[in-house]
Order: C-alpha cells, then sequence, then structure tokens
C-alpha cells in the first residue's frame, strides 16, 4: 500500500517493478514523511512544497527491480528544521544538508545527512557548481538523487 503522496507514476513503476525483483532486498513499500506546515519561512515552504512526492518517486525508480507485494517497508521522515536552515543558509552552500530519519522495517532507524557536496556530484556537467545558489533546480535536483542514492544503497 502507498501513502498519499504517491503519483500515479509511482504505481506503475511498483506494478511493473513487482514481477522483476530479484534477489535484492525487496521492497514494499516507500513513504516520505515531511511536515511543511511547521516550517514557518513560506518562502522555504513553497521551495520544498514537493520534496515529499519528489523524493519518493525517486527512490521508486531506484527500486523497480526489488519491488514486490512483499517486502520492507521503508520510511522517511525529513527534518524540517535542515530544509528552512538549508533554504536561508548565510554560512554558504557547503554548510547546507538534507536530513532525515530513514526506517527499513526489521532495522535500526538511522538518521541520513547529505550534504551539498554530495549533491554536487549529481550536477549536470555544464552547471556551474561553484555559483549555484540554494533555491535552483540543480541544487534541488542534487540533494533528491544524493538521499535517494543513499537510501537505495542500503538495500542492495
Amino acid at each position: 500500500m502507498l501513502n498519499t503522496y504517491t503519483r500515479p507514476a509511482a504505481a506503475a513503476l511498483i506494478l511493473l517493478g513487482a514481477s522483476a525483483a530479484t534477489a535484492m532486498t525487496p521492497v514494499e513499500q516507500v513513504t516520505v514523511n515531511v511536515d511543511l506546515a511547521a516550517l514557518e519561512n513560506e518562502r522555504a515552504a513553497t521551495y520544498w512544497n514537493e520534496i515529499a512526492d519528489d523524493l519518493e518517486v525517486a527512490i521508486i525508480e531506484r527500486l523497480t527491480p526489488q519491488l514486490s507485494e512483499e517486502g520492507a517497508s521503508v520510511e522517511i521522515d525529513l527534518d524540517e528544521v535542515s530544509l528552512a536552515n538549508s533554504f536561508e543558509s548565510t554560512l554558504g552552500l557547503e554548510e547546507n544538508f538534507l536530513i532525515g530519519d530513514v526506517k527499513i522495517s526489521g532495522e535500526p532507524k538511522y538518521t541520513l545527512k547529505v550534504s551539498y557536496e554530495q549533491a554536487a556530484a549529481f550536477f549536470p556537467q555544464t552547471a556551474d557548481t561553484d555559483g549555484a545558489l540554494y533555491d535552483s533546480p540543480h541544487y534541488y535536483d542534487g540533494m533528491i538523487d544524493a538521499f535517494a542514492d543513499n537510501v537505495v544503497s542500503k538495500l542492495k
């Protein structure tokens, strides 16, 4: 069963992936939670508005061969304070992080912290990484990709 953040594309991926499950950890469900109402900064809430959907889809896309009707559930609770701080940081991009608690059924919960430096590895080669801003599409997409890759690496 998928949560309310799931897009139709994610549901289609699950159906396609259910028959392609391999010896890797089978995964039944991916849930990403974030309380955007808890963000006191309206600009940050608007900027991160789709993060739960986008991160969930990114993880599901990477897990397609492992998706199964029976398997582990992955639950991620993103840190709203970190989202606000990353958006408003005056410390510089290298001090920005995406942080969340990750719980994979049957395993201990852990906190995952993805840095700007890790996200920059996912920027297009043509992107200006020295001048990239926290509110650029490269930054947002890179943070999503780096976080998703880290979560999926624990399930291989």
